[in-house]
């Protein structure tokens, strides 16, 4: 295959990821899917960060047309309270996706914006402000269409295997034998 040399992130999100799935066995799928998941919970974290981001440039800009007299840090910990849902997580068993230290921050999802300009929010003049929330919003939206895509081919994957589970194709013994084995060995 050629797209095996290609990042994981963009293994997934090209266009030929599912062809000939039909010929292709299920652990290869279910790896297939594992990766999916593993992508997803990393495109997860980046939108959860990104929300955050944009959540501190818009406290600033409101916080401008407002009150002048409470300062963005002051604010903070309403701005960065996490008010998320873990229910689409629990719906699709995701994994959390934890950046190992060094491992974040390689891909151009992962780098969202400088720390030395999110630190300058209270200190950036209206046009820098406007452009750092377009940039982080452009940002956003980015990192959403690949998550889509993500989870297109991995609810593809899912049932494909669901199909070849209930139509008999499958050994599932096998399957949760060998589920058991590497659960073990990573355990």
């Amino acid at each position: 295959m050629e797209h095996e040399h290609r990042r994981r992130i963009d293994r997934i999100t090209s266009g030929d990821f599912l062809a000939d799935l039909n010929d292709v066995d299920v652990d290869t799928i279910r790896a297939m899917r594992d990766d999916c998941r593993e992508e997803e919970a990393r495109l997860s974290f980046a939108r959860r960060v990104i929300h955050g981001q944009l959540d501190i440039v818009r406290a600033e800009q409101r916080r401008r047309v407002g009150s002048r007299d409470e300062g963005l840090v002051s604010t903070l910990t309403d701005v960065l309270a996490d008010k998320g849902t873990s229910q689409s997580r629990e719906l699709r068993s995701a994994p959390l996706y934890i950046p190992e230290e060094g491992g974040y921050g390689q891909r151009s999802h992962d780098t969202l914006v400088d720390d030395a300009d999110l630190g300058r929010v209270p200190d950036m003049d209206d046009a820098e402000l406007g452009s750092l929330l377009e940039r982080l919003t452009d940002k956003e939206s980015r990192i959403s269409s690949l998550r889509r895509t993500v989870l297109t081919n991995l609810d593809a994957l899912q049932d494909e295997l669901i199909v070849r589970y209930r139509d008999g194709n499958v050994d599932v013994d096998r399957v949760v034998a060998s589920s058991v084995k590497a659960e073990d060995e990573q355990g």
